[in-house]
């Protein structure tokens, strides 16, 4: 049984891989997604873990391709899935293999785990990583039939701002949340501008109903 895994680099897609080989799969690992790479390794899975780009129908249509992605769906397709649940305040969610459609998470589901969202972003991403384990050992080992979504769906929008948000109807979780949830140097630091400076935050910490974390001050250009 091969399995190709199709992932951006970074530590929680090691994690992933690292589990996968010590379960002793045939497993490829790959930053790139390629027609002529999947073509040539025909693999029996193809898994998208960190993954964002919009996959050709080629590939999708002639391979057995899976996204894992986090949400209760059909609410929280689309992008910044993670980002877009904390500031809605949802704490659990569900990491789910999809079968890879033209309707962007719209495929039917072979099967779903739940998951916490709390933590900051590394420790969701380590989390998803094990949860993505389960689900690919699931699929392989028992080769279910995708389940179509049911109900209305709810696509997010990605997130390409962090600028902090102050809203002084919330509590200070909600600024808590705005950091936490980009808190690693994959991300943009979330920031606030003041004159012609910039305040980058990082490290955030919520306790006693005190927030406290890191700041960076750079000037603005």
């Amino acid at each position: 049984m091969k399995i190709l895994v199709i992932s951006k680099d970074n530590l929680w897609t090691r994690k992933l891989v690292h589990l996968l080989y010590e379960e002793e799969y045939d497993c490829t690992y790959t930053s790139i997604c390629s027609k002529e790479l999947i073509d040539d390794i025909n693999p029996d899975w193809v898994f998208f873990f960190h993954w964002s780009n919009i996959v050709p129908k080629e590939i999708h249509k002639k391979h057995k391709c899976v996204v894992l992605h986090v949400g209760n769906l059909p609410k929280g397709r689309g992008g910044s899935p993670i980002q877009n649940q904390i500031l809605e305040g949802i704490t659990n969610t569900k990491v789910n293999a999809i079968k890879m459609e033209e309707s962007v998470d719209g495929g039917g589901v072979y099967h779903s785990i739940p998951i916490s969202l709390q933590g900051n972003i590394t420790d969701i991403w380590f989390s998803l990583a094990e949860t993505s384990y389960k689900l690919i050992n699931y699929c392989v080992n028992n080769n279910p039939t995708p389940i179509p979504q049911k109900g209305t769906p709810q696509t997010y929008k990605r997130i390409k701002n962090n600028q902090l948000k102050f809203d002084f109807t919330k509590d200070l979780s909600h600024l808590y949340d705005q950091i936490r949830m980009v808190d690693n140097a994959l991300y943009p630091n979330p920031y606030m501008d003041i004159d012609g400076f910039r305040l980058e935050f990082s490290r955030a910490k919520l306790e006693n109903n005190e927030l406290t974390a890191d700041v960076k001050i750079k000037i603005k250009y």
